[in-house]
């Protein structure tokens, strides 16, 4: 186990529902994957893609079986780019092409974008977040609390791993295309990423924070950390990009309108990422230092970070505690969560 970060205080007490925010923040500015990829076109299988032409879909995206539902992401790739694209820059300047009757909002882009940045990054993150807690003072607590009003207080050490089997409710393709003019007018790389077209299912991966105290899920008041919902289309009940619930409202609220789950969770222990991709381990291993040095700042009281969306350098406060701050777009999106807990 590595030694404690020295730079927080042994009396620290990490909220993890800020945790869960500052690591995708983290993570979705050093990410490789989408970076510089910018949506241009949402397709529900509905009516056909036209910014692609139709053979560029696999042949999964035309054989969806029971009764599974197809989504369909567009980006347009710029290799040249100096910028990282952001939130804020994800949709194409030309505009992003909706299915009929909708109009893309705030939240519609953030679903897009964090199903584009979790992708494939459940026990990456995962791992992140339970490294995080190894490294905390061992006087430490970790708090977590949720949008229903339940609160968890634990040491770092009581966190366990929860592994299932899902089938989302809806299978994902994400195709990443970039012009190549000097092939030829038309020519095109592009890169396709598939998120539920597994077959029986995909695994999952979450944390379960607190002791145990009951077998009987209703019974148990351990709350579960799931930091890539939002790759099958899900939010946590509190609207936020994860999710942060006691694990009966995980298992029978918010799990279940994303996805069907093949068996009930088997509890393992430490993720080690040892049969993984080399550069996944590192990615996951350089996110551990970075978030440690944002939670430095944070006990410090020097990052302001967004409670929502976990960017720091935010100005703007909440005008009821004066103490949470808010980017302008997340203030409304985060207040469904922030209100519970507001003081």
């Amino acid at each position: 186990m590595a030694s404690p970060s020295p730079t927080l205080p042994a009396d620290f007490i990490l909220d993890v529902h800020d945790l869960a925010a500052i690591i995708l923040d983290t993570h979705s500015r050093t990410e490789s994957l989408f970076s510089k990829a910018q949506l241009v076109e949402i397709n529900r299988g509905i009516t056909t893609p036209t910014t692609l032409p139709a053979h560029v879909f696999p042949p999964e995206w035309h054989n969806i079986v029971n009764g599974q539902k197809r989504l369909a992401y567009i980006l347009k790739k710029d290799s040249t780019a100096v910028e990282r694209v952001s939130i804020d820059t994800f949709a194409h300047p030309d505009g992003v092409k909706v299915p009929a009757g909708r109009e893309l909002t705030r939240r519609d882009l953030e679903d897009v974008y964090w199903r584009c940045k979790t992708f494939n990054n459940g026990y990456a993150l995962a791992y992140v977040a339970q490294h995080v807690f190894d490294r905390l003072p061992p006087t430490a607590k970790l708090r977590a609390r949720t949008s229903a009003k339940h609160e968890v207080v634990c040491k770092p050490s009581d966190v366990t791993v929860a592994e299932i089997d899902v089938v989302p409710k809806e299978a994902c393709l994400m195709i990443e295309y970039e012009p190549s003019p000097d092939l030829g007018p038309n020519y095109i790389n592009e890169t396709e990423h598939r998120s539920g077209f597994d077959r029986p299912g995909m695994p999952w991966v979450y944390l379960l924070i607190g002791e145990p105290r009951s077998e009987n899920l209703e019974d148990d008041p351990r709350v579960v950390l799931d930091l890539v919902t939002s790759q099958i289309g899900g939010r946590g009940a509190g609207g936020e990009i994860f999710s942060l619930e006691r694990g009966v409202d995980y298992h029978s609220k918010v799990l279940p309108k994303v996805a069907h789950e093949l068996q009930s969770y088997k509890l393992s222990g430490k993720l080690q990422l040892s049969s993984g991709p080399d550069a996944l381990r590192t990615h996951a291993d350089a996110l551990v230092e970075l978030v440690l040095e944002r939670l430095a700042k944070v006990a410090n009281g020097a990052d302001r970070f967004c409670r929502y969306c976990g960017r720091d350098s935010v100005e703007q406060r909440c005008s009821k505690c004066k103490t949470a701050y808010f980017c302008t777009p997340c203030h409304l999106l985060g207040w469904k969560y922030h209100k519970v807990w507001c003081s």
